[in-house]
């Protein structure tokens, strides 16, 4: 079902660029017959049907108006719309070509401007079915026509090389035009296609890893809570020994971490929501958990005091932490947490001292799985941030600090789409 239905719609450009681009055409074209039939009728004194020709003109006007107010719609184009709208402006043109001389009109060969933009924009059957109906047009009208009033055949002569100079010019316009601006939006439309599947490749990537990474939760369940009790005894054990019983202590709020962690991704997977709480007591708190984690790093911050009720979305407390280990990782000074509230966004910048990014990396970083630590991190924490911030509409962007270093700016809407 899908399928015929994708068959049916434009495999070019959406209705916007292809039906904009030919009406741009139709209006140019209405635009130098009408100044064609006030040059020859009243500059050089040759007579014209005004009646039907201007009715014609009016009927094309009338047209392009309603197209231009189909494209405020905004809405896919079909192969036959733009088939319709193609034979329309070829059959226009012929009956004013039928008026104004036939096949002996210079301007005639301009019915092959359909029939090009068809090319570009259409199945070959239809574009085939679009030059045998302007085949038909012109074979008709090498017999039936309108002869124009000329009684000079010197004057008629050198009007016909005008006219067929400038009708040579205006369909090296008009082609060029169209087939330009088509080629630049069939690019950029490539582009999109490009990003969505590199987007959608990373995607697959970090689904797989989320699975695998429930897997291991599932069996590290129990071994952490062996390592959890144990360290617990060996701290009581060990308690007059500030050395080992500091160690204890410390594996046992490592075990605590690794142990809400897992509970965290239980909690997901049964699809619970998280609590409304404080903005600051929940930035507070996600640094504090990642301090337990990371013991040897030192980290500033810069709270803002807002008590705005958050729900933090899922993965954001990920998100922030990957970010802060990579800034840990790479810098050698403390690193550097700050965050601040406005009116549409919640920013939060995390800047170390570390070598940076070169700026290849700087322009896939979160689209690529690389590391630039040597011997730690598989490359992931990148990626899996802009992953979770792209879900719920938020940003995320590298700069270089002054003096050295790397800041890295995670910037998150109040109102994230749904």
């Amino acid at each position: 079902m899908s399928t015929r239905a994708d068959s049916t719609l434009l495999s070019t450009l959406p209705a916007r660029a292809l039906l904009g681009r030919l009406l741009a055409v139709r209006v140019s074209l209405i635009s130098g017959w009408a100044v064609g039939i006030v040059w020859l009728h009243w500059g050089l004194g040759i007579r014209m049907p005004l009646v039907p020709m201007s009715a014609v003109l009016v009927l094309m006007g009338l047209f392009s108006l309603s197209t231009a107010w189909r494209l405020r719609l905004d809405v896919p184009a079909t192969q036959m719309e733009f088939l319709a709208h193609l034979l329309a402006d070829l059959t226009a043109f012929a009956v004013l070509v039928f008026f104004s001389g036939g096949a002996t009109n210079p301007f005639v060969s301009l019915m092959l401007v359909p029939v090009i933009i068809a090319a570009i924009s259409l199945r070959p059957c239809w574009v085939w079915l679009l030059a045998a109906v302007a085949g038909g047009y012109y074979a008709l009208l090498l017999f039936v026509y309108q002869p124009l009033a000329i009684a000079d055949p010197v004057a008629a002569y050198g009007m016909h090389l005008g006219g067929m100079w400038f009708n040579f010019l205006i369909s090296a316009a008009l082609i060029a035009f169209f087939v330009t601006r088509m080629h630049a939006a069939l690019r950029a439309r490539d582009q999109e296609l490009a990003d969505l599947r590199e987007k959608q490749l990373r995607d697959e990537r970090i689904v797989a890893l989320g699975t695998q990474a429930a897997l291991a939760a599932h069996e590290l369940a129990t071994p952490l809570a062996t390592i959890q009790t144990t360290a617990h005894e060996l701290a009581a054990e060990f308690a007059n020994d500030p050395d080992i019983g500091a160690d204890c202590l410390l594996l046992e709020k490592q075990a605590q971490a690794c142990k809400r962690i897992l509970t965290q991704i239980a909690a997901r997977a049964q699809d619970t929501r998280s609590a409304a709480q404080p903005l600051d007591a929940w930035l507070a708190a996600v640094v504090e958990r990642w301090q337990v984690l990371r013991p040897d790093a030192r980290i500033t911050t810069g709270l803002p005091r807002e008590r705005r009720d958050f729900v933090p979305p899922e993965g954001l407390e990920q998100a922030i932490q990957n970010v802060l280990n990579n800034a840990a990782d790479a810098s050698p000074a403390a690193v550097e947490f700050d965050a601040e509230t406005d009116a549409d966004a919640l920013v939060i910048d995390i800047a170390d001292r570390g070598p940076g990014f070169t700026a290849e990396q700087k322009a896939q970083a979160g689209r690529v799985l690389f590391s630039g630590k040597q011997g730690r991190g598989w490359g992931m924490g990148l990626a899996l941030t802009h992953a979770t911030l792209e879900r719920v509409g938020g940003s995320l962007t590298l700069t270089e600090r002054e003096g050295g270093g790397t800041r890295v700016r995670i910037t998150l809407p109040w109102n994230p789409p749904a």
